[in-house]
C-alpha cells in the first residue's frame, strides 16, 4: 500500500521517500568541502589543520550515508574544535528538512544537535561565553537550513499532488466514459428485453391458438404446444439475464459481503501480519451499501498492502459510532527496499472506492504516513444520504487549489523564518549580555606604542578581557602583567591581542591566533 493501485500512493512515497543518489549526495558534500576550505582560508593555521577539516568534512559524508544522526553529532562536536564544520551541519539540516521520512523524527534530529552543542562547551576555557553562543550558532547553522530544505520539500509535495490529483481526475473521466457507455449498453438492452419479449409473447400467443385448433393433427398439436412452451421459457430467461441491467434498486443483485474479522483471518491464513480492532457494535439497521462499501475498504487497503509493502505489519482498526462507522487500514514501511519491479495494478481501486464512499456520503482519505507507510480511512454514514446531499464529483480544475496551497506555503514559511530571525536576534542580544567579546580594532592597536602610559592606553581599551588564550604563547616580558582582547568583533575570534604592562608603562604588543602555538607576530 505504499504504492496503492492508483498513482496517488505510488507517486507519494516516490517522492516522499527517494533519497538523493550516492552522486548527488557525494556531490552535495564536495561542496560543503570546498566552502569549508575556501571560507576564511588565511585563518587556516597550517596543511595539518587543513587535512584534518579536510578528514573530518569526508568522514561526516560517509557516516551520513548509513547513519544521518551520528553523522549531526560528528559534524556538531567538530565545530566546536573548528566553527568551518558548522557547513557540514548546515547541510544535514537541509537533507534532514528535505527528506523528512528519514528517521529519526524531529526530536530525534534536535537530541542529536543540542546534547553534543551543550556538552563540548563544558571542555573549553569559557564555557560560559561557548554555552551562550550554542542557541545563536543553531538557529543560524542549523534551523535556517532546515527550514530551507522543509520549504523545498513541501513545495516540491504539493506540486507533486497536483500532478496526482490530475492523473486521478483523469482516471475518473475515463471511468465516468466508460460509465456512461455501460449505462447505454443496459439501456440498449433493456429496449431489446421489452422487445423481444413482446415479440416472444405474441409467438406463445400464436403457437397456443393453433394448438387450439379443433382439427390440427395431433402431432402437429404436440409441437405446437412445444413451441408455446419453449416461448415462454425463453421470455422468462430473457428476463433474469437482462434484467439485472436495469438501474432497479430492486434487482436481484445480494453479492456476498464479508466482515472485516473474516477478511483479516483469510490474509493472516496467507501469511499476512494483520492486527484488528473493533469497537462499537454495528446496527441491526445497517444498509447493505454501508457494509458492502466496509468490506471493499478493508479489501482494497489489504490487497494493497500484500502488493506494494510485502512483509510490513498492517493494522486495521473499525469503530462503529452513532450514526457513522470509521474505518482505517494503516501498513508500515515495507522491512526491505522493493528490489523486483512494482506489482501492477489497474489504478482503479481507490478512485473505484472514493466514488462507493461519496454516493453514500461519506469522505475517503489516503495517503501516505510520516514514517513512510500508507494509510486508507473513510467515514462511512449508517444510511445513505440523499443525492442533493452528497458532495459533488471532483472537478477537473484544480489549478486554483494549487495556486492558494503555494500561497498558504509561502507565507507559511516565511512566518518560519520571520519567528527565526526575531530568535537570532534575541540569542544574539543574550550573547552579547552574557558574554559579549572585548574586542579591540585594528586601527586603535596599530595606534598603540611601545612606552605608552597605561593611563593613556586605558581609555581606548573595551571594558573586561576576552578569557580564552593560545593554547602556547610565547613568554611575556619579565615582570610584566598582560592583558587581552579579541582581535576583532565577530563571535568567534581567530585570533587575540595581547598588551603587556610593566611599571604602568607597555613593554609589549602581540597578535596571536589561538589554538596554535605556531603562528604568533610580536612588535
Amino acid at each position: 500500500m505504499n504504492a496503492t493501485d492508483d498513482s496517488t500512493g505510488a507517486a507519494a512515497n516516490g517522492f516522499s521517500g527517494r533519497r538523493p543518489g550516492l552522486l548527488a549526495e557525494a556531490g552535495l558534500w564536495v561542496l560543503a568541502l570546498c566552502g569549508v576550505l575556501s571560507v576564511n582560508a588565511e585563518g587556516i593555521p597550517s596543511a595539518n589543520h587543513g587535512l584534518a577539516l579536510t578528514g573530518i568534512i569526508v568522514a561526516t559524508g560517509a557516516v551520513h550515508r548509513f547513519l544521518p544522526p551520528a553523522a549531526l553529532v560528528i559534524a556538531v562536536s567538530s565545530a566546536a574544535w573548528d566553527d568551518r564544520c558548522y557547513a557540514a551541519v548546515a547541510l544535514i539540516a537541509f537533507l534532514a528538512g528535505r527528506y523528512p521520512t528519514r528517521r529519526p523524527r524531529t526530536p530525534g534530529w534536535v537530541a542529536c544537535a543540542v546534547l553534543p552543542s551543550c556538552a563540548m562547551p563544558l571542555l573549553g576555557d569559557d564555557p560560559v561565553r561557548e554555552l551562550a553562543l550554542v542557541p545563536l550558532e543553531l538557529l543560524i547553522l542549523a534551523l535556517l537550513p532546515w527550514l530551507v530544505g522543509r520549504y523545498t520539500y513541501q513545495r516540491l509535495a504539493l506540486d507533486e499532488a497536483g500532478w496526482r490529483r490530475a492523473r486521478r481526475l483523469e482516471h475518473e473521466a475515463a471511468l465516468v466514459a466508460e460509465q456512461t457507455r455501460l449505462r447505454e449498453r443496459a439501456r440498449i438492452a433493456q429496449d431489446m428485453h421489452d422487445s423481444l419479449g413482446h415479440d416472444l409473447g405474441l409467438l406463445a400467443v400464436r403457437a397456443a391458438v393453433l394448438e387450439m385448433t379443433p382439427d390440427l393433427d395431433p402431432r402437429v398439436r404436440a409441437q405446437a404446444a412445444e413451441l408455446r412452451a419453449g416461448a415462454g421459457a425463453a421470455t422468462e430467461r430473457l428476463h433474469e439475464i437482462i434484467g439485472v441491467l436495469r438501474d432497479d434498486p430492486a434487482a436481484p443483485v445480494t453479492p456476498a459481503v464479508e466482515t472485516p474479522g473474516q477478511i483479516a483471518d483469510r490474509c493472516r491464513a496467507s501469511g499476512m501480519t494483520v492486527t484488528l480492532d473493533t469497537t462499537g457494535t454495528a446496527p441491526d439497521d445497517l444498509s447493505p451499501m454501508t457494509a458492502h462499501a466496509l468490506h471493499r475498504l478493508v479489501q482494497e487497503a489489504l490487497t494493497n498492502a500484500a502488493k506494494h509493502a510485502p512483509g510490513a505489519p498492517v493494522r486495521v482498526t473499525v469503530h462503529h459510532g452513532d450514526g457513522v462507522t470509521t474505518a482505517r487500514v494503516t501498513n508500515d514501511p515495507p522491512p526491505a527496499p522493493a528490489t523486483a519491479a512494482r506489482a501492477p495494478g489497474s489504478g482503479h481501486g481507490l478512485t473505484g472506492l472514493r466514488e462507493r464512499v461519496r454516493l453514500l456520503g461519506g469522505t475517503l482519505d489516503t495517503g501516505p504516513t510520516d514514517d513512510g507507510g500508507y494509510r486508507v480511512a473513510a467515514d462511512l454514514p449508517h444510511r445513505p444520504t440523499s443525492p442533493a446531499d452528497r458532495d459533488p464529483a471532483p472537478s477537473g480544475d484544480h489549478s486554483e487549489t494549487l495556486v492558494i496551497g503555494r500561497r498558504t506555503l509561502r507565507r507559511g514559511f516565511a512566518k518560519a523564518v520571520g519567528i527565526t530571525v526575531g530568535g537570532v536576534a534575541l540569542a544574539g542580544s543574550v550573547y552579547v549580555a552574557v558574554a559579549g567579546v572585548p574586542a579591540l580594532d585594528a586601527e586603535t592597536y596599530d595606534a598603540l606604542e611601545i612606552g605608552d602610559s597605561r593611563t593613556v592606553i586605558d581609555r581606548s581599551l573595551p571594558g573586561g578581557e576576552f578569557a580564552q588564550r593560545p593554547d602556547d604563547e610565547p613568554a611575556p616580558p619579565p615582570g610584566s602583567t598582560c592583558q587581552y582582547y579579541a582581535a576583532s568583533e565577530r563571535f568567534s575570534p581567530t585570533h587575540v591581542y595581547r598588551l603587556c604592562f610593566r611599571d604602568d608603562h607597555l613593554v609589549s604588543k602581540d597578535r596571536l591566533l589561538l589554538d596554535t602555538p605556531t603562528d604568533d607576530t610580536s612588535d
